[in-house]
């Protein structure tokens, strides 16, 4: 397959049109499916990559509370590694008179 784009009119400036859509050119994800990530839904919620490319998006994740979410795009500020690197386990809330 081969997708090409055709800009129309004269006295194109052929360099800038070219650079600007090498500058769209997407590299490999950094994430593959089964993942553990944490997704920026207002918050870092933990969850699991489970589609690349889906309707559009990057990343499709399952997020540990059921609910699914996308990734808009590959970078930190919407999908990032968990934080200690360890896979997500929910923890029991202990009160700090408990401890």
């Amino acid at each position: 397959r081969e997708c090409r784009l055709v800009f129309i009119g004269r006295n194109l400036d052929k360099e800038f049109l070219h650079q600007g859509v090498m500058n769209c050119k997407v590299g490999p994800l950094r994430f593959k499916v089964g993942d553990a990530v944490e997704a920026n839904c207002e918050q870092w919620l933990p969850g699991e990559v489970i589609r690349l490319w889906d309707e559009g998006n990057p990343y499709r994740i399952r997020l540990h509370n059921g609910e699914e979410c996308w990734g808009p795009v590959d970078s930190d500020s919407f999908v990032r590694k968990p934080k200690d690197g360890a896979p997500w386990q929910q923890t029991q809330h202990q009160p700090w008179w408990d401890s």
